[in-house]
C-alpha cells in the first residue's frame, strides 16, 4: 500500500475515481487541452468535469488542489503524452497523469500520480532514494550484468516482494506439468489473512483457479491469495527459492505482530524453534487489523537480498499476471514490465524486471528499511524516474 505525501496531489490520488470506462471517442489532444486549461485557470474547473466526477470531488476542491500543486511543484511548462497517459512537466518535476473523458468530452476520471523529481542522472536518482531511509540496498542490472549496486547481497526486509518466490514455485510446477493454471483450489479458513486484498471476504470453500490467485497475489498483493498458494506449493519449497530457512505466511506475520512475546521468541529462536512456533500459530484466530498494525520489528519479516529479487523477477517476467499492474513504472517506455513491491511501516521494496523496446532486459530493485515511516510517494516517484532513465539513457 502506497501512503500519501504532504502534497495536495496525493489527496487527489486517494479520492478521485476513474468512474467510467475509457472511451476512444475523444482522447489525446483533447485531454492535453483539458489539462492545459485546468492548470491555466483552475478557478474554472467546474466547466471541465462531468456531474458524476463533481459529485465525488467538488470543483472548489479540484481548484484548490491544482493551485497547491503549482505552488509546490511549479507552473507546468509542458504537458506531453506518455503512452496512453500523460506527463505534466514543470522545471523540477514530472507528474504522471491518467485521464478519461465521457461521451460529452468532459473529464470523468483524473488521477495525478506521485510527482517525479527530474534528477540529472540515474546515479543522482539512486542517491536521493538512498536518503529516504537508514538502511538501503539496490541493484541495477542490464542483460544480467550489474551496473550499479549497493549492498545487493544483504538480506533486508522486503514486505510483499517475497511473493515473487511463491510465484516462482508455482510457475515451475506448471512448467513441469504438475499443475495447470486452470486448476481450482478452495479457500480454507486457515488461508484467510488481513488486507491487502479482498479474497479474505469470500466464504470458506470458494473456488479459485491458480491463475486467479497468482494474478491477485501479484497485481493486488492479496495476502489471502498468497497464503492459499503457499498451502498449494508448500512453504518449505517457497522458503528454499527465497533463501530462507522458514517461511512466514502473511497470516502468521500478523499473528506474531499481535503477540509481542511470541514474536520475540520467533526472532531469537533457531529454525526448528521458528517452525514449532508457526505450527502453534496454525490453530489460533486471525487478530484484528489494529492489533496487527505494529511497525516493522527487525527480523520479523521476509529478509531477502535485492539480487535474489531481481533474479526471480527476470525469470518470471514473461508471465501474464504482471500485465495488470505496472506499479510506478511508466509502461509506455517499455516492451514489457514485471513489477512487484512490498511495504509496511519502516519497510519498502520496489522491484521491476523490464524489457526494453530494443529487447534488452533490465532489473531495478531497491529496498529501504528504517525505524520510521518511509515517504513512499517520494520513493515511488524516484523509482519511476530511475526506470525512465534506464529506458531512455538520460
Amino acid at each position: 500500500m502506497i501512503q500519501g505525501n504532504s502534497l495536495a496531489v496525493s489527496f487527489l490520488v486517494q479520492i478521485t475515481l476513474l468512474v467510467s470506462p475509457v472511451t476512444d471517442a475523444i482522447a489525446g489532444e483533447a485531454e492535453i487541452a483539458h489539462l492545459e486549461r485546468l492548470f491555466s485557470a483552475p478557478e474554472l474547473a467546474s466547466t471541465q468535469f462531468s456531474r458524476s466526477f463533481l459529485a465525488a470531488v467538488p470543483a472548489g476542491e479540484v481548484s484548490r488542489i491544482v493551485e497547491q500543486m503549482v505552488g509546490s511543484l511549479g507552473t507546468p511548462r509542458a504537458i506531453v503524452q506518455d503512452g496512453d497517459d500523460y506527463a505534466i512537466e514543470t522545471d523540477t518535476h514530472s507528474i504522471p497523469t491518467k485521464m478519461t473523458l465521457d461521451s460529452n468530452g468532459l473529464i470523468d476520471g483524473l488521477l495525478f500520480q506521485p510527482p517525479v523529481a527530474l534528477t540529472a542522472s540515474l546515479e543522482e536518482t539512486l542517491e536521493k532514494l538512498s536518503g529516504l531511509a537508514d538502511t538501503v540496498s539496490y541493484l541495477v542490472e542490464t542483460s544480467g550484468a550489474a551496473r550499479l549496486e549497493r549492498e545487493s547481497s544483504r538480506p533486508l526486509a522486503v514486505g510483499s516482494a517475497f511473493k515473487l518466490g511463491v510465484l516462482k514455485v508455482l510457475a515451475d510446477d506448471i512448467a513441469a506439468g504438475r499443475s495447470r493454471w486452470d486448476d481450482v483450489v478452495r479457500l480454507a479458513e486457515s488461508d484467510r489473512s488481513l488486507p491487502s486484498g479482498d479474497l479474505r471476504l469470500y466464504p470458506a470453500g470458494s473456488p479459485f483457479t491458480l491463475h486467479t490467485l497468482a494474478a491477485e497475489m501479484i497485481a493486488r498483493s492479496d495476502n489471502t491469495a498468497t497464503d492459499l498458494l503457499i498451502r498449494v506449493v508448500g512453504a518449505e519449497r517457497a522458503a528454499d527459492v527465497l533463501g530462507l530457512d522458514t517461511l512466514l505466511t502473511t497470516r502468521a506475520l500478523f499473528q506474531l505482530k499481535a503477540e509481542k512475546a511470541l514474536a520475540n521468541a520467533y526472532v531469537s529462536g533457531s529454525a526448528d524453534d521458528r517452525k514449532a512456533i508457526l505450527k502453534q500459530l496454525s490453530d489460533r484466530d486471525l487478530p484484528s487489523v489494529a492489533a496487527a498494525s505494529s511497525p516493522y520489528a527487525p527480523g520479523l519479516e521476509w529478509m531477502i537480498p535485492v539480487e535474489r529479487l531481481c533474479s526471480l523477477a527476470v525469470a518470471l517476467s514473461d508471465l501474464d499476471v504482471f500485465q495488470i499492474n505496472p506499479g510506478p513504472v511508466r509502461p509506455g517506455l517499455w516492451q514489457r514490465v514485471a513489477y512487484k513491491g512490498g511495504s509496511e511501516t519502516g519497510v519498502l521494496n520496489l522491484t521491476a524486471a523490464l524489457t526494453g523496446k530494443d529487447g534488452r532486459t533490465h532489473c531495478l530493485s531497491v529496498t529501504l528499511n528504517g525505524d520510521k515511516p518511509i515517504d513512499e510517494a517520494s520513493a515511488a516517484g524516484l523509482f519511476s524516474r530511475a526506470t525512465a532513465q534506464l529506458a531512455t539513457g538520460k
